[in-house]
């Protein structure tokens, strides 16, 4: 019979749960009876589906293929069985687990496939759609999880939560509620804590949450001797969980994989409490806009312990931050993790789904180097689709990337992946080779006056030139990477964005650009700027990949199937918001105002470089002159322009 609740009706269906083939398909088949029961008594607009087994079940049934369908991924289906294996008598290993695992992933890939529009919550997990799934990224729309934050709140008095649980008042408190099994990473935190009590001894960990490690983890905290310092709280009730949250000085989330979101996170931060969290899942991008040194740097219990011991002793030592912090935390919550803003962003797709209107219309997308109409094109690259541009060959990505989007990425997330501080020996040959080239084109470059380096990175760049003699600046859109420059290379830095640098104009004699312009947001206004500051016969240098040689290895090894884009091989060939190909280069320094000496094709890393490359290099080099440098075929591309003269 159908159940109310809060206003919306409920259809349960049975199924049979006594071996894992029979639970398969007993879900699907009872999925498909009411769902096509329901459509026949009552119409409907959309069809919602939140499960592999039962969704594939529903969209069985003839009446749902007729409609606009919006599948929700949390999480995928065979990585989760995986992760669970053992744990039930339905998690099994071996053969049979193996196979079980793979029927999910054919039913759950049948579900994706079918679904008109997919919900994430994540980047994350919409990552793992492409990676297993191959699913563009236009069919993919991000709903963060959200917290009911008028339940989710501050506390009044945090000392009066505590008395209420029966807490101590003054012990530093640590909280994690997590279903207690493997991948959550509870043992390690565990093995952190013991470290951690040596020199906090009054440190206390509560535990909430069930699940079948319950014995071995209560086993393993007695083997480490934290009797006194763990607590298990078991399941811990709705009503009760905020009072945890708002007791707590911080909230732990030692997850070891599959943490497509983590709605405990955002509660907590709700409750102004904040969170120490692997960079596992989604993790990182909860926690990186609040701040990075959120993110434990390791999974090791030796890194854990150490990054926690630095967040109690910091909160100690400077209560007014740590409050500030705690403000922080609860904002974020609100502004990005409300229930109302969830609501509504779901409510506008689903709008969409039923008026027919899912994909939107397709705004013309001109070519960014010579403005010429593109095309759609059949090029996928980590999910996402691109243009092709008719007269010069080269590619934009259908949606390209708004400025604030822009920002973000080179703000917090490059920076955290590729440390500015660091340089392999093949970037510093790269650097070499293109000084020497510029001091062979002699005019004003021979003087080794003043050069700057647009999306500097760590400086590394500008540290060779200045130790040939040159006068160097950085610019960069990262506050980190300027701050990398200034200490590693020693070289001047402005945090700016390429298209608006605060320098005078006429006043430099050389501007680098090096792979900077195709993942920029506007090479041309960029280009413009380049021309504005370069003083007059000035030189220009871009370096940027070449489609010409990324392409077919895009479209080869995207095709190969999960187990290669898992692994991101799909990913060494290098596609960014533009892939510019030699005469589309040209081009665009034309139309900013610049004379192009010539383009050629950019050294591979030689220092990394095995038999194979080198003969590649030698390949591309002999084609490029037989052509005159119209054929430039190896895997990115240079420019030298330069800056007529009055």
């Amino acid at each position: 019979a159908p159940l109310g609740r809060q206003g919306v009706r409920i259809h349960p269906f049975q199924v049979d749960r006594r071996t894992s083939p029979r639970f398969i398909a007993s879900a699907i088949l009872a999925a498909r009876r009411a769902v096509a029961r329901e459509l026949e008594e009552t119409a409907a607009d959309v069809v919602h589906l939140h499960q592999p087994l039962a969704g594939y079940g529903a969209l069985m049934a003839p009446a749902a293929r007729r409609l606009p369908r919006l599948y929700s991924f949390y999480s995928p289906a065979p990585l989760e069985y995986h992760a669970r294996r053992g744990m039930t008598v339905h998690h099994r290993g071996g053969w049979s687990g193996n196979l079980s695992a793979s029927a999910l992933w054919a039913i759950e890939r049948a579900c994706v496939r079918r679904a008109t529009l997919i919900h994430t919550l994540s980047d994350y997990t919409a990552a793992l759609l492409w990676k297993l799934y191959r699913v563009p990224v236009e069919r993919i729309v991000r709903i963060p999880g959200a917290a009911d934050t008028a339940h989710f709140r501050p506390p009044a008095d945090a000392a009066a939560v505590r008395r209420t649980l029966g807490l101590p008042i003054a012990r530093p408190l640590l909280l994690t509620v997590r279903n207690l099994e493997a991948r959550m990473g509870l043992d390690a935190l565990l093995r952190a804590l013991a470290i951690v009590r040596r020199e906090l001894p009054d440190v206390l960990l509560l535990i909430g949450g069930a699940g079948s490690l319950r014995r071995d983890l209560e086993r393993l905290a007695e083997d480490l001797g934290l009797h006194d310092h763990v607590r298990f709280l078991g399941f811990v009730p709705d009503d009760t969980l905020p009072l945890y949250y708002q007791a707590a000085d911080v909230f732990v989330l030692p997850t070891r994989e599959l943490e497509g979101f983590g709605l405990v996170t955002v509660e907590a931060l709700a409750c102004g409490t904040p969170v120490l969290g692997t960079a596992v899942g989604a993790t990182p991008e909860i926690l990186f806009p609040l701040s990075p040194s959120l993110i434990f740097r390791g999974l090791a219990p030796e890194v854990m312990a150490e990054d926690l011991r630095r967040f109690l002793v910091t909160k100690e030592r400077d209560a007014a931050a740590h409050a500030r912090l705690r403000d922080a935390c609860r904002c974020r919550a609100e502004s990005q993790y409300g229930w109302d803003r969830a609501i509504a962003s779901l409510e506008s797709v689903l709008t969409r789904l039923a008026e027919g209107t899912s994909g939107g219309p397709s705004r013309p997308v001109p070519c960014p180097a010579c403005d010429a109409g593109t095309e759609p094109s059949a090029l996928l690259y980590r999910g996402f689709r691109y243009r092709r541009c008719r007269r010069c060959g080269s590619s934009v990505v259908t949606t390209p990337p708004s400025p604030l989007e822009l920002q973000r990425h080179y703000e917090i997330e490059y920076s955290s992946r590729f440390s500015p501080a660091r340089v392999s020996r093949e970037r510093v040959e790269l650097f070499d080779s293109i000084l020497d080239h510029l001091e062979r084109l002699g005019g004003r470059a021979t003087a080794r006056g003043a050069l700057l380096d647009v999306g500097c990175g760590g400086g590394h760049l500008l540290d060779a030139a200045r130790r040939r003699g040159w006068r160097t600046l950085g610019a960069e859109l990262s506050e980190e990477a300027c701050a990398a420059t200034r200490g590693t290379a020693g070289c001047a830095a402005v945090q700016a964005d390429g298209a608006s640098l605060p320098i005078r104009g006429g006043v430099l004699d050389v501007v680098t650009l090096v792979n900077v312009l195709d993942q920029a947001g506007a090479p041309l206004a960029i280009l413009r700027e380049a021309q504005r500051v370069l003083a007059p016969g000035g030189l220009l240098v871009v370096r940027v990949p070449n489609p010409s040689f990324h392409r077919p290895w895009v479209r080869v090894l995207s095709a190969l199937g999960p187990f290669v884009r898992w692994r991101e091989w799909d990913a060494y060939p290098i596609l960014h918001h533009f892939a510019i190909t030699a005469p589309g280069l040209r081009r665009l320094a034309e139309r900013a105002g610049f004379a192009v000496i010539e383009t050629k094709n950019s050294i591979p890393a030689r220092g990394a470089a095995r038999r194979w490359r080198r003969t590649l290099e030698v390949g591309a080099r002999a084609l490029a002159r037989t052509s005159r440098q119209r054929w430039l075929l190896a895997p990115s591309i240079e420019l030298y322009a330069r800056k007529a003269p009055r």
